[in-house]
């Protein structure tokens, strides 16, 4: 095919065009690349250990920028092989390394290889640290568990401090979907590496540090921050933002370097005394009513009607051990509940309100989730129960719990996670779980009730490694093969059973609703004002 003169100046103009512009925007796109990234650093800065144990550490650390790091151990001057960070490799701004297996009483160097370049010490000391030493006491598990929300909540590490700064901090880093669990056995005395128990007079300090000039603080006592079961009180939130001095809060053994000045904190600037005025965007001459709606999927019937069962029939005692129980019920309509117990039916005098609920007032709720205070092991306890203005006395009996005798090994830590799906209120709900015995190997049949309550997510954590047995008498040994058998409260029916050895559950809660249930899926075309 012949082109005219003219034909072949207008193809050259489009293929430089189509060759010229892209090149361009790629050349601008690595240009700004190669700034960003020579204007950060990649030295590791805000060096901590933490989880201090006879045979092993935590160490984290932060980054101006995201990079590969790795954690060198040193061993008699010879470097060992390099560990990577606990999430895997990958390019990070928050770095957490765990190294293991270690001899007790025993001093450690490390180096730290970040984006290719060794680094063996902060400003002030080398990067070492010094093991616990063999102690006769056993640690018993003690876990707390919440949530990180906020932008680069993946890419960050919670700290458990004591506000006096005399224990070595407890540290975790957290995961994809932002929940944590800490096991506060590890923690010691920066003194005498002693374990410490944490009492709820304690006072605590909660910490986030993510990407550099961000995290969340909270302080508090312990019982203030954790409920009885060792989960963040749900009238508190660890959302990340920017807060500066993060490193103040660390006892100055835990820091090993921190290879940068503090920067001097940034005044506001002045309010201007003339504000321009607020745009007016309202069109005068156009007498038509606007306003944009959210489309979204419709769930036909909410869940939380008169389908499931609710009143005193729903009443149960659930994770029962030798200091603690739960009760939990479910009503109507949302409500106030609280419960009136004691060691005689004749003086109920001692009173136990929601964990939702606080010291000044008490919410109204659906699923009813109670806690126990601290109490007396093999001890039998009465109680009545006030939900609105029912009383659930259980025909004026009493109803009545005994407390587990204590046993003289800790359990084992065994969490597991899971969410709840497909309703409007999530975090109204109450989950309970059993242990059935499906291989006959360890204990046969099944495990006392273990209860947990969702948080707004439909996000919940259960420990099942402290169940007992039906007797209370020793803890239930199960499997991977044994069944998790759940169910909602409400509707007892409608089993989950799921594999002990799983770690993930979901509950969909539109399996449980008796009669007709459907969901309407987005459409393309609404047919309203040619919206797609």
């Amino acid at each position: 095919m012949r082109l005219t003169p003219h034909q072949k100046k207008q193809l050259k103009i489009i293929l430089i065009l189509l060759i010229g512009i892209p090149l361009t925007s790629y050349g601008v796109y690595r240009g700004v690349q190669y700034v960003s990234r020579a204007g950060a650093d990649a030295t590791p800065r805000d060096v901590i250990v933490s989880n201090i144990t006879t045979s092993s550490a935590s160490i984290s650390w932060l980054t101006e920028k995201p990079v590969d790091t790795y954690l060198i151990p040193i061993i008699n001057g010879t470097e060992q092989s390099p560990l990577p960070d606990k999430r895997g490799e990958g390019t990070r701004l928050t770095h957490y390394v765990e190294l293991k297996s270690l001899e007790p009483s025993t001093k450690y160097s490390f180096a730290i290889l970040s984006d290719g370049e060794k680094y063996t010490k902060g400003l002030d000391k080398v990067y070492e640290l010094t093991t616990a030493p063999i102690s006769e006491s056993t640690p018993v598990p003690s876990p707390v568990n919440g949530s990180v929300t906020g932008t680069n909540a993946d890419d960050a590490v919670v700290y458990v401090i004591f506000k006096n700064k005399e224990v070595y901090p407890a540290s975790v880093a957290v995961p994809s979907n932002g929940n944590w669990i800490i096991d506060l056995s590890t923690m010691r005395r920066i003194d005498t590496y002693e374990m410490v128990n944490v009492s709820d007079q304690d006072q605590i300090v909660l910490l986030v540090k993510g990407v550099s000039g961000q995290g969340a603080v909270l302080e508090g006592s312990y019982s203030s921050l954790f409920d009885s079961k060792g989960s963040l009180n749900r009238s508190l939130s660890l959302e990340i933002d920017e807060v500066q001095g993060l490193i103040d809060y660390f006892p100055q053994e835990s820091i090993l370097g921190v290879n940068y000045a503090q920067p001097e904190p940034e005044l506001d600037p002045e309010p201007d005394p003339n504000p321009d005025p607020e745009p007016d965007n309202l069109d005068q001459d156009d007498p038509r009513i606007k306003y944009d709606i959210a489309w979204s999927n419709i769930l036909l019937t909410q869940l939380g009607g008169s389908s499931l069962e609710y009143g005193e029939e729903t009443v149960l005692v659930t994770n029962v051990t030798d200091t603690n129980f739960t009760l939990v019920w479910r009503s109507s309509q949302e409500e106030e509940g609280y419960v009136k117990y004691g060691t005689t039916k004749e003086d109920l005098s001692d009173e136990i309100r929601d964990i939702r609920d606080n010291y000044t007032s008490m919410g109204k709720y659906i699923s009813h989730f109670l806690e126990s205070d601290r109490l007396e092991s093999e001890t039998t306890y009465y109680f009545e129960i006030y939900s609105g203005d029912e009383i659930y006395d259980n025909n004026g009996e009493k109803y009545s719990v005994t407390t587990f005798p204590t046993l003289s090994s800790p359990p084992p830590l065994d969490i597991k996670e899971g969410k709840i799906t497909n309703n409007e209120d999530l975090s109204d709900w109450i989950v309970v779980f059993s242990i059935v015995d499906s291989d006959e190997l360890g204990t046969e049949g099944s495990s006392t009730q273990i209860s947990t309550l969702p948080d707004e997510n439909g996000e919940w954590f259960v420990t099942i490694g402290d169940t007992r047995n039906d007797s209370g008498t020793a803890y239930f040994s199960y499997s991977d093969t044994d069944i998790l058998q759940a169910f909602v409260l409400g509707a007892q029916s409608k089993k989950f059973d799921f594999g002990s050895g799983q770690n993930d559950f979901e509950i969909d809660l539109l399996e449980i609703v008796t009669g007709s249930t459907g969901r309407v899926e987005l459409l393309t075309d609404y047919g309203i004002l040619n919206i797609q």
